[in-house]
């Protein structure tokens, strides 16, 4: 660049001057000398930010101060705060007005598209790449100790809800690709296998209960500004369902999809499954492998969803071991229930489910001399809980075969990414649930390896929102009032425009 090597012989220029009048330690020792390029970068950094609001304002000044009608246009001049990565800036924004037409423009505001206390959306993406990894007090320590960018909880928060609003339609934009190509075309070439997995993890939320206005009696049951009747807060679990599909032989690479989905409504779920492996690379020739929980969400829709395609199903041999050792409870007691959980898990992988199944059976329920039997929440014996599981899902536990073919037999990358999940939305108190979908966002695309283009999907829409502004500052004029008219009540028949 020019500019840059222009900058560069001029700094070459006082640079031996510079560097001759600092110490030693600074001038000769790695450290010293990083710690003295910070300073002079940063330093340097905020004054072209002063040079650059100087630049727009004569711009602005050159572009706006003639009127259309060949008329000098009053001006007045407004500050504006930005903030950007490291410091805040302020722009002079300059409001012009003919009082021939009584049009009045302010084409600083409209080219940044930004109100005071705006955000630039570098600092947006280091603030969320923080947030979406850790608490937001965690983010704003980070952010300060990496960027020397102080900011406090709040601010945090309301830049990546923010940032999220706009992960939501980024995701929607490519499920909506994905099912159109899907029910159109279709995709002829793809990976030969893919693996599916899910699984499910609850998140508390909170939700605030308001009583009916007319029921409050007492003023003080009222809130002061809207007066609405002030309610609680009250916090509930809810299921967050993971979902990843990877080429079997390429593990690294997954795509995964982190949702809550409304109640009674596994068809959302399903419909998730389906664009999450075609972003994997789903084609007319795939055979997907699914290994999961037979749970009542996965199961049936993996079938509906995948009903066209070549797959298998394997009963993820983690869950089986669990249903083992809650019966082991019940046949050897707690202690030992762990170790003979793991000794049916191996007889299942040399594919002798008939011994595992004989073990269950031969326990009998309230039997002169056996231990008293442990219950689940519908009153169940835990091993007829344990027995009814494998011989309803018997023909998917074929694990020497599945093994043989190189595919999985247990879903530990979805428990894991669970845990992942939950050790980022489990903070004291609970998530408002719009909130938390703004998070589960911005977690799919992070772990999906999609951030890069997420943001350069924004930087498209930020242009085209600019150019919007541009287009509708030329085509439509405003009405507006005299500068010295700025700071009086507004009529209906008066207007200021801003664009």
């Amino acid at each position: 660049m020019t500019l840059v090597h222009q900058m560069l012989q001029i700094a070459k220029t006082h640079w031996a001057s510079h560097w001759d009048r600092t110490g030693d330690e600074q001038r000769l020792r790695l450290a010293g000398i990083e710690q003295e390029m910070r300073k002079i970068v940063s330093a340097l950094v905020e004054g072209l930010w002063e040079v650059m609001a100087g630049y727009l304002d004569a711009v602005a000044e050159g572009q706006s101060r003639m009127c259309g009608c060949g008329r000098r246009c009053e001006r007045q001049n407004h500050d504006l705060r930005l903030t950007v990565l490291g410091i805040a800036v302020l722009f002079s924004v300059p409001y012009f007005y003919c009082r021939v037409c009584k049009k009045g423009t302010s084409p600083v505001r409209r080219w940044l598209g930004l109100e005071a206390g705006g955000v630039s959306m570098e600092l947006e993406r280091k603030t969320t790449d923080l947030t979406t990894r850790m608490t937001f007090g965690d983010a704003v320590d980070s952010l300060h100790e990496q960027h020397g960018h102080e900011m406090d909880r709040t601010q945090a928060e309301r830049i990546t809800y923010a940032v999220g609003k706009e992960a939501t339609p980024y995701l929607d934009e490519r499920r909506r690709r994905a099912l159109d190509t899907l029910a159109t075309e279709g995709r002829t070439q793809g990976p030969h296998d893919l693996q599916f997995t899910a699984d499910g993890g609850i998140v508390m939320m909170r939700t605030l209960q308001r009583p009916p206005k007319d029921t409050v009696t007492d003023p003080s049951g009222l809130t002061p500004a809207r007066e609405l009747a002030k309610g609680t807060w009250e916090t509930n679990g809810r299921e967050v369902r993971l979902i990843s599909v990877h080429k079997v032989q390429d593990t690294l690479d997954r795509k995964i999809d982190l949702h809550i989905a409304p109640y009674n409504q596994t068809d959302f779920t399903g419909e998730r499954m389906l664009t999450t492996a075609f972003e994997a690379g789903l084609s007319d020739n795939t055979a997907i492998h699914g290994v999961f929980d037979m749970g009542t969400w996965i199961h049936p829709q993996f079938n509906e969803q995948f009903h066209a395609y070549e797959r298998t199903l394997t009963a993820d041999i983690s869950h089986v071991t669990e249903y083992l050792a809650n019966a082991g409870r019940v046949l050897v007691g707690s202690e030992q229930a762990k170790g003979w959980a793991m000794s049916q898990k191996h007889r299942l992988l040399d594919g002798d489910i008939d011994a595992v199944l004989g073990s269950l059976s031969q326990h009998r329920c309230g039997a002169k001399g056996a231990a008293p039997c442990q219950h689940d929440e519908h009153g169940t014996c835990l091993v007829r809980v344990a027995e009814r599981y494998l011989r309803n899902h018997r023909s998917k536990m074929n694990y020497p075969e599945t093994k043989a073919r190189g595919l999985a037999v247990g879903s530990g990358e979805a428990e894991c990414g669970v845990k992942l999940m939950k050790k980022r939305m489990n903070v004291a108190g609970g998530w408002k649930e719009d909130n938390a979908k703004l998070m589960l966002a911005l977690l799919t695309v992070r772990k999906s390896g999609w951030w890069d283009d997420f943001w350069a999907w924004r930087n498209q829409r930020d242009i085209d929102r600019w150019r919007k502004r541009q287009h509708d500052g030329v085509t439509s004029r405003f009405r507006g009032r005299p500068c010295w008219q700025l700071h009086e009540p507004q009529t209906n028949s008066q207007s200021v425009s801003s664009n």
